[in-house]
Order: structure tokens, then C-alpha cells, then sequence
């Protein structure tokens, strides 16, 4: 009996302990055994959902399992493949003794939260804005050492781009008392250093003269893989030096491999179709910059060879041979090939060629067949024409203001009319000058239906806000003048009266309506008001601009006053411009009839005091405008020929020359009499390649204001005045051109008291995109400019000009337009009788006339040249 009482004891022992143990650390591995699940129990996380962790463990209650087994190894496998949890531990309380049910138990240790992050106080704002739209962190994310080591080698990366090559980067976490497991992460940041290229050097980069070869083709060859060529060729590689103002001195592994790359294709363009970089080494200097070498094996010179046309029917071999370009025993130059045959910038390509005639399906291939003894490449250039594809629908996505009528009525690709790609590259050319929508962001996507050779074409926009509020405050007559103009650029009358169209104004038809208001009190006043529709009727693009005006320039008194000063300038008009076909498709003309009325009264600013003068006028425009876009243009050019001109009433008014001497100012000038002409050009070249280029922008301008009759002399009206900045809106009352010329201070300090009546103006500026975001475009410059006006044609001499330069930037904001600031020098003093000179007596001001300062820039001046 004591035998059985012990061994009861014993075996009472074992199921205790086995049922009290852990799965994981039961013994009996070699005795598994099944068990169906009466209960699953989570413990320790509360705040999620237990009947989700169980489900994704796969431990449902009623499901056997085998004990110990793969189905516990493998819940807890998937609990820990959630990365949510720190500690995951499987376990049971108890087996049934009856059934054999057995009592799970799931206990979770979670894992942080990420309530938010910041940055060591050494981050300025502006660098953590930047790093935080690089690195992939958000609240609530779970803090894992994964997490934070993607974080730290994110954060060093960002600062090595930059050239900050020893970056020390730490992420910590930060306790946070009042969030249930929730942590703060801390990113410390040590920038070290940054680190510079000291010098960039090539070995065997030179090649040997070929007298084969003219002066000038050797002189292109040595200098393309000179040392010098071959840095400029590295764009994302440069050592460091005094006049590296747009890129600094930095490296990147990425854009190091990427450069290797454009040195060696520098030697294919020159023949050395084998050229390699056998070795490079770069390595770190005493000072803590970097050394990189290279080693350039050329290989041989290799040349163009017979080229051979296949498959073409459409164009003849010479016809195609002259669109190629490339003659037998040219260089080789693989690149130029390529951009022959698929995408020159020109259009000059045989892709192009077949594209714009609307062979879409075609497709050209160019066969490498042979190189004889002579190292000249044979090759077959390949053709398969393929049908012509017509347009067969358009769809606008993506406007959510603008009106599908105003995009469509600017799409050059119709349904019915052949795929011609030049045409879709004219459409985002002509929507992006519409100023209502992202050049960056518009995106063109044709669809081609091989089965019935038509083609469907996707147009993406994405708007912008194009309305534009000014609010400024001027200094100008001795005051301060304040402004307030509200100009809509896609307003809609249609919509005016209608429910709901009103958010905050009816808009979406293209229409542009512009108010104005300046004043500086009861002594000065203007009021403008302008409508333009730009497509009369809705069929052609022919436009109808009408515009008013009232300027009112007092000396404050009462008007009842007999020392009362009054100019009173009351002016309407009404436009029309038209689209041309010839010479070609980017001229435009515009017509425009100006009647001005003059209301004087004891008024000083004019060459009469008293009376009134008539200045009815016909304005003609015609512009040639291939710019690409209007804010920061990239590339294309303008070309404007601008003539007005009043009635030649000396012609026909009955007065002889000789009546006219003794005729006072006012009857002289009851009827302005005058023909005036300019023209101007500016081109936008861009000088790199990427997405952001560096821009030059060249202008020209030039103005000449003549008179019918000698003896009557010529007008007082419409001169030209020129220096400053060209903001002083106030004294833009006669007609009167007030053009920029940063560097001279004042209204127009180069210009006579009068204003001259022939001006030439020429200016070179180097542009810079810091931000192309439509939200605020933003770009610096550096700039030099001269420029001066004469007494007529006798006095003018194209090099008596007044010469600056300088730097600034330019902001444009949508509802604010184009502002800046300029840092200027003017080099050259005024000649005797300017305005500037004129005031050498006053101890304020430089008798020189030209300045060293800043000229601020609000929107386009009025008669810039």
C-alpha cells in the first residue's frame, strides 16, 4: 500500500510540473503528443486587438495542435514577422487531465511607438525641413534598431551628398512619460568638416597632333580631353576653387561613377571608341580634402564607314543621308549617331522625321556590321516605317479650375489629324505660357493602337494659382505711395452671374481682368482698369482687350485755390491681337487705338502750365515669342517690333513752318503729334543639361521717337527716360518710357530732365534656379548691363553707354508676381545735362551719377527694353 501511495505521489509530481511548464522547456521532445486548444489568452498588450494576434499566430481555439510541435514555432514566427513585439513567448498553464484540452497563453512584450522626432540644436530649420522630406519617419511608426538605423545612414547620406563625408549621425530614443509606450527620437548630428576635392588629375589624357587635321580641328580635339575639358565634363565633380559660385566642390560615389562615364564618352566623340579608365584612385590628404587621380588608356581612333539604308520606302537614302548628317571618314562618335537617329534637340533626327509625319509604329535600328583596315565602322541602319497613326481621342485630366475649352482650344494635336510629335511638344510649350498650370509637372502620354492605327493622347496637368495680388509701398515725388492691384488671369464672365461660381471669383474661361489702384493721398491718384478676352468668338485665338485709365497729380490744395496745381491724364483704349501662320506659327500681332486726354492747370511737369493737350495714337505689335515658359524660361527667344504713331496733323492743320515759332506750347501741342519705334530681342540658352540648368539670357533693346515736321519740332509725349529701377510708377504720366538701368540712382538719372528720344539698352544675365516650385519660383542671377539715350540720331554713338553690373534674385510668388532685390554697380559718370548730373550741387547725392547699392524689383517694369 506504501508502494502504491508513492508512486501515485510521484506520478502527481510529474503532471503538475509539466503542466505548470513552458513549451519551449518541456523535456519530453521525444514524446510530442496532440491536443486540441480550449483557450488562447493574451497577455500584456491590452491597447491591441487579442482575437487579430491570434488569428495571425494561428491558434484558434478548437484547432489541434501537436505539443510540442511546428505549429507553436511557427506562431511565434509569424507574431515576431509583425515587427511589433520585443518579446513573444508561447506558452500553457494547463492540459485537461479528462479531455486533453490544453490552455494557450500568448505574452507580448510591444515595441515602441514613435510619438515624433527632432534634430540637435546644431540643425539649423531650413536643413531639417530638408532632411525630414528625405528620411521615412511619421508618427507612430514602431521604433525598431532597424528603424533607427535606416534613419542614421538616410540622415548621413543626405549630409554626404552635400560633401559632408564624416558625418556623425546618432538616433536616440527619448522616453516619453505621458504616451503609453510611445518614444521620442533625437537625431544627433555632427556635420564635421566638409569635405572638398583638392585637385583632379589625369594621366595619358592627351592626344598627339594629326597633321591630317586642320589647325582648328586639332586645337577642338586637344582641348575636349585637356585636363580642363575633361573636369568640365565631370558636372557632379569639381575641385574646389574661388570662382565655384553654382556648385560646390563635393563628392558622391554615385555622381563620381556617372562622371567616369562622361570623361570616357569625351574620347568617344573624338574617335577613341576604346578608351577606358584603367585605374583610378581616390584618396584622402593631410588636410582632410580629397585626391583623385585617373589613368586613361585611349585606344585607337576609329572613323565612320559606309552606312547603309534598309527598309526605308517613305524617304529616299539621300534624304535621309542629309537629315544623318555623318559623311564616311568622320570621327566616330557613337553619341552623335544616336542623337541623329532618335533625339537631336534640333528636331534634326530621323525619328523626329518620321514621328512628325505620323509613321508612331516606326522604329530604327542601327547594326554595328564591320570595321575594315582602315578603322573605319561600317553599318545598316535599319528601318521599319510602319502605318501612319491618326489621333483618335484626347483626354485633359487633371484641371480643376480651368475649363477642358481653354485647354483644348491650345492643343495642337486634333482628333482626325495625324501623330506629329512636334505638335504635342508645341501644346506643353503653349499650356505652360498659359501661366495657369506646372510646366514641371505637365505630362504628356500617347496610347497607341496598333489594331486600328490610331493613337490616343493623355494630357496631365496639375494647376497652380495664376491670380496675383499686389500690395506695395513706393517712394516717389517726396512721398511714400502705396499700391493695391488685383489682376485675375483666368477670370470668367460667362460665370459672373452665375450660383455658386463665385470661390472666390467666377473663373476657368482664360479671361484676364486687371484693377489697379496708387495713391499717396489727396495729391496723387491713378486708377486703371483692363479686360482681355483672349479667344473672340471661341474659334480663333484673336483677342479684344479694353482698358481705362484716370491719373490725377495735385498740389493738395483746394481746387478753388489760386495756387491749385493740377495734371489730370484721363485715358481709353481698346486692342486687338491675332495669332499668325506665316513666317511661321510663333508671331503674333497686336493693334491698338489710345486716345489720352491732358487737363493742366498751373502744372509744372509739362512744357506748357496751362490747357489741355489730344493724344490719339495707333499702336501696332508684332512679336515672334519661342519661349518656352513665361517664369523662368529655359530656353527660346522673343523678338518685338513695336511702332505708335499719331495723325500727321502738321500735314493737313493749315499751319506753316514758320506760324509754328510763334505759336505758344499749348497751341503747339493741342494734338500730340509724333511716330515712335523699338525693337528688342532676348534669348534664353540653357548651359547644362539637367533638370535645373544654368540659363544665359542675352536682350537687346532699341528706341527711336521721331517728328513729321522739323519745324514743329518733335514731341514732348512718349520719350524715353532711363537709370534706376524703373519702379516710380508717379511720373509715368505723359506717355513717358521710365526703362531700368541698375546701378544709377533715381527715377532716370542717366537720362536729360526732358528724356531722350533715342535709347539703346543691352544686358547679359546668368540665371540660376534655386526652386521651381510654382509655389515660389526662385532663381538668382548675375547680370551686366549698359545702356543710354540721345538727342537724335546725330548724338547717338552705340558705345557712349553707361555700363553696370551686378548680382540679385528673383522671387515669384502667384499672388504677388515677380519680386527681387539687385546688388548693383554703376561704372561710368552721366554725361553733362542728365538728370543725375544735373543734381551734383546737392550734397545727398553722387555727382558721378552712378551708384553701389541695392535696387529692389517689383514685377515687370513698364517699357522695359
Amino acid at each position: 500500500m506504501k508502494k502504491l501511495k508513492s508512486l501515485f505521489l510521484v506520478i502527481s509530481i510529474l503532471v503538475a510540473s509539466v503542466s505548470n511548464a513552458q513549451i519551449g522547456q518541456n523535456p519530453t521532445y521525444l514524446s510530442p503528443s496532440k491536443h486540441t486548444i480550449a483557450q488562447v489568452k493574451v497577455e500584456n498588450v491590452d491597447n491591441l486587438n487579442h482575437d487579430a494576434i491570434r488569428l495571425i499566430a494561428g491558434l484558434e481555439v478548437g484547432k489541434e495542435i501537436t505539443v510540442p510541435g511546428d505549429d507553436i514555432t511557427s506562431a511565434i514566427k509569424k507574431l515576431w514577422d509583425q515587427g511589433l513585439f520585443s518579446k513573444v513567448e508561447i506558452g500553457y498553464t494547463h492540459i485537461d487531465p479528462l479531455t486533453g484540452d490544453i490552455f494557450l497563453y500568448i505574452l507580448l512584450d510591444e515595441l515602441p511607438k514613435l510619438k515624433d522626432y527632432s534634430f540637435s540644436e546644431n540643425v539649423s530649420n531650413s536643413e531639417a525641413n530638408k532632411i525630414r522630406e528625405a528620411i521615412d519617419l511619421s508618427a507612430g511608426m514602431t521604433i525598431t534598431e532597424s528603424l533607427k538605423r535606416n534613419t542614421e545612414n538616410q540622415v548621413r547620406g543626405f549630409y554626404q551628398e552635400k560633401g559632408f563625408l564624416n558625418a556623425d549621425i546618432d538616433v536616440v530614443e527619448v522616453v516619453d512619460t505621458n504616451g503609453y509606450k510611445t518614444r521620442s527620437l533625437k537625431i544627433l548630428v555632427d556635420k564635421k568638416q566638409r569635405v572638398k576635392i583638392d585637385h583632379i588629375t589625369f594621366h595619358n589624357n592627351e592626344v598627339e597632333k594629326d597633321e591630317k587635321k586642320s589647325f582648328i580641328e586639332n586645337l577642338k580635339v586637344r582641348t575636349s580631353v585637356s585636363d580642363a575639358g575633361l573636369r568640365r565634363a565631370m558636372d557632379d565633380t569639381k575641385k574646389k576653387g574661388v570662382m565655384r559660385i553654382f556648385s560646390r566642390s563635393k563628392f558622391n560615389e554615385t555622381a563620381y561613377e556617372r562622371d567616369k562615364i562622361a570623361v570616357i564618352q569625351k574620347y568617344n566623340a573624338i574617335g577613341l571608341r576604346d578608351a577606358q579608365i584603367i585605374k583610378d584612385s581616390v584618396y584622402t590628404m593631410e588636410d582632410g580634402n580629397l585626391g583623385i587621380e585617373m589613368w586613361i588608356d585611349k585606344g585607337d581612333e576609329y572613323y565612320f564607314g559606309d552606312i547603309v539604308w534598309v527598309g526605308n520606302t517613305k524617304y529616299t537614302d539621300g534624304q535621309l543621308d542629309t537629315i544623318l548628317g555623318i559623311k564616311k571618314g568622320e570621327l566616330y562618335d557613337k553619341s552623335l549617331l544616336e542623337q541623329r537617329l532618335y533625339m537631336s534637340p534640333d528636331g534634326r533626327d530621323i525619328t523626329s522625321l518620321y514621328m512628325d509625319r505620323g509613321y508612331l509604329f516606326f522604329n530604327v535600328q542601327a547594326v554595328e556590321m564591320n570595321i575594315n583596315d582602315q578603322n573605319e565602322i561600317n553599318y545598316e541602319i535599319r528601318i521599319n516605317e510602319g502605318k501612319q497613326a491618326r489621333i483618335k481621342n484626347i483626354y485633359i485630366y487633371g484641371n480643376t479650375k480651368t475649363n477642358d475649352h481653354v485647354i483644348l482650344r491650345e492643343i495642337r494635336t486634333k482628333p482626325g489629324d495625324l501623330f506629329n510629335r512636334n505638335d504635342i511638344i508645341r501644346t506643353q510649350r503653349e499650356l505652360a505660357n498659359l501661366g495657369y498650370f506646372d510646366p514641371e509637372q505637365f505630362n504628356v502620354n500617347p496610347i497607341p493602337n496598333p489594331q486600328d492605327g490610331t493613337v490616343d493622347i493623355e494630357y496631365y496637368v496639375v494647376e497652380k494659382s495664376s491670380d496675383q495680388i499686389e500690395l506695395s509701398g513706393g517712394y516717389g515725388a517726396g512721398r511714400l505711395i502705396g499700391t493695391l492691384g488685383l489682376s485675375f488671369t483666368n477670370f470668367s464672365t460667362k460665370n459672373f452671374f452665375k450660383k455658386g461660381a463665385w470661390q472666390p471669383l467666377p473663373a476657368g474661361d482664360g479671361q484676364r481682368l486687371s484693377i489697379r489702384g496708387q495713391t499717396y493721398g489727396r495729391g496723387y491718384q491713378s486708377y486703371n482698369l483692363s479686360f482681355t478676352e483672349p479667344w473672340l468668338g471661341g474659334r480663333k485665338p484673336r483677342s479684344l482687350t479694353v482698358f481705362g485709365s484716370h491719373s490725377l497729380l495735385s498740389n493738395s490744395l483746394a481746387k478753388t485755390d489760386a495756387a491749385y496745381q493740377q495734371t489730370s491724364i484721363t485715358s481709353v483704349g481698346v486692342g486687338l491681337g491675332s495669332r499668325l501662320k506665316w513666317p511661321d506659327d510663333y508671331f503674333q500681332i497686336y493693334g491698338e487705338l489710345n486716345y489720352q486726354y491732358y487737363d493742366l492747370r498751373n502744372s509744372s511737369y509739362f512744357i506748357f502750365s496751362d490747357g489741355y493737350s489730344n493724344n490719339i495714337s495707333l499702336k501696332m505689335v508684332l512679336t515672334r515669342n519661342s519661349i518656352d515658359q513665361p517664369i523662368f524660361p529655359k530656353s527660346g527667344s522673343k523678338f518685338t517690333l513695336t511702332t505708335k504713331a499719331t495723325l500727321p496733323y502738321s500735314v493737313f492743320n493749315g499751319v506753316t513752318d514758320a506760324e509754328y515759332a510763334t505759336q505758344t506750347d499749348q497751341e503747339r501741342y493741342k494734338y500730340a503729334e509724333y511716330y515712335k519705334i523699338k525693337f528688342t530681342g532676348e534669348w534664353y540658352t540653357p548651359l547644362t543639361r539637367n533638370k535645373n540648368p544654368l540659363v544665359l539670357m542675352t536682350k537687346f533693346g532699341f528706341g527711336f521717337l521721331g517728328a513729321y515736321n522739323n519745324a514743329r519740332g518733335v514731341s514732348p509725349f512718349e520719350r524715353f527716360y532711363l537709370g534706376g529701377s524703373g519702379l516710380n510708377g508717379t511720373w509715368q504720366f505723359d506717355g513717358r518710357e521710365i526703362i531700368a538701368l541698375r546701378g544709377y540712382n533715381g527715377t532716370s538719372p542717366v537720362s536729360p530732365t526732358t528724356g531722350g528720344t533715342v535709347i539703346s539698352k543691352y544686358t547679359v544675365e546668368l540665371r540660376y534656379p534655386v526652386s521651381l516650385n510654382p509655389n515660389a519660383t526662385i532663381y538668382a542671377l548675375l547680370f551686366a548691363e549698359a545702356g543710354n539715350t540721345y538727342n537724335g540720331f546725330t548724338d547717338f554713338n552705340p558705345f557712349n553707354v553707361k555700363r553696370s553690373a551686378g548680382a540679385g534674385v528673383r522671387v515669384f510668388l502667384p499672388m504677388f508676381g515677380m519680386l527681387g532685390v539687385d546688388f548693383a554697380w554703376g561704372f561710368d559718370p552721366l554725361d553733362p545735362g542728365a538728370a543725375g548730373a544735373a543734381q551734383a550741387d546737392d550734397p545727398g547725392t553722387n555727382p558721378k551719377g552712378y551708384a553701389f547699392g541695392f535696387f529692389p524689383i517689383i514685377g515687370m517694369n513698364i517699357g522695359d527694353l
